[in-house]
C-alpha cells in the first residue's frame, strides 16, 4: 500500500498532506527517513510520523449532539473541549470539520482520516441541514429566495431555506466556509442567536440523543453519506 494512503486512513491528514510532510523529512519506515512516496507492507513495517510510531486501528464513527460552549479541539489550554464529553483518545479520534462554539448539534468523530477528508471535500457538495433562530422578524418569502449570496471572500449559490416561523428556519447548505450560517443570515440583516445542526449527509440527528450525548455510528450508514 502505498504511504500515504496508509497514513490518510489513520490521521486527520489528506493525502497530498502527507506527500509534503514526507518531503519535509516527518515520515519514517523501519528507522529510515523517507523523502519520497514508497509502498508499505501494513503488516510488517513500523511507520512513525513526526517520531511517533503509527499502528493501524479498527475504524470507529460516533455521533455527538455537542453543545455550546466547546470547541472542536482535541487540546486547549483554556477552553473546553469536545473529549472533555467523549470516552474516546484525543491522540487517536478527532471531529470530522468543525462546529463554533456556541453552535450545537450533530457532529462525527472518528479515527478515519480517509473519511474526513473525502466528505469535506468542497467538490462531495455534502448537504449540512441547520436550525436557526434570529433576532428579528424574517419578513420576506425566505423559500423562494435563490439568489447568489455574497458572504465577502465566497458566493454561495446552492442552498436551501425553510421557514419555521417568524424568526425560525432550516437552512441546508453544501459548502462549510467559516462562519458560513451566519454571514448568510447577515446578508438579509439578519443576527443569528441560536443555531444547531441536525443533518449531515444522510445523518440524522436523533431526537433521542440529548445534548452532550454520543453514540456509535453504524458502518453501513456511514458508507451512505
Amino acid at each position: 500500500m502505498r504511504i500515504e494512503k496508509y497514513l490518510s486512513s489513520i490521521i486527520n491528514k489528506s493525502r497530498s498532506e502527507i506527500k509534503k510532510d514526507i518531503k519535509d523529512g516527518k515520515i519514517s519506515v523501519n528507522g529510515t527517513l523517507i523523502f519520497k512516496s514508497i509502498n508499505v507492507d501494513t503488516e510488517k513495517d513500523q511507520v512513525f510520523y513526526d517520531g511517533k510510531i503509527v499502528e493501524f486501528q479498527e475504524h470507529r464513527y460516533f455521533l455527538l449532539n455537542k453543545p455550546a460552549g466547546y470547541i472542536c479541539a482535541n487540546y486547549d489550554p483554556k477552553h473546553k473541549t469536545i473529549f472533555d464529553l467523549l470516552d474516546l483518545n484525543p491522540n487517536k479520534y478527532f471531529s470530522v470539520g468543525r462546529l463554533d462554539k456556541d453552535t450545537e448539534g450533530l457532529l462525527i468523530i472518528t479515527n478515519d482520516g480517509e473519511f474526513s477528508n473525502s466528505v469535506l471535500k468542497p467538490s462531495k457538495h455534502v448537504a449540512k441541514k441547520y436550525y436557526i433562530e434570529v433576532d428579528k422578524n424574517i419578513d420576506f418569502d425566505i423559500e423562494k429566495y435563490n439568489m447568489p449570496i455574497n458572504i465577502g471572500d465566497f458566493v454561495v449559490e446552492k442552498y436551501l431555506f425553510e421557514y419555521i416561523d417568524e424568526n425560525k428556519c432550516f437552512l441546508t447548505i453544501y459548502e462549510g466556509k467559516f462562519h458560513q450560517v451566519k454571514r448568510m443570515m447577515k446578508h438579509f440583516n439578519l443576527n443569528v442567536i441560536y443555531l444547531k445542526r441536525i443533518e449531515f449527509g444522510n445523518l440524522v440527528l436523533p431526537e433521542n440523543l440529548k445534548i452532550g450525548q454520543w453514540k456509535e455510528i453504524d458502518k453501513n450508514d456511514i458508507k451512505k453519506i
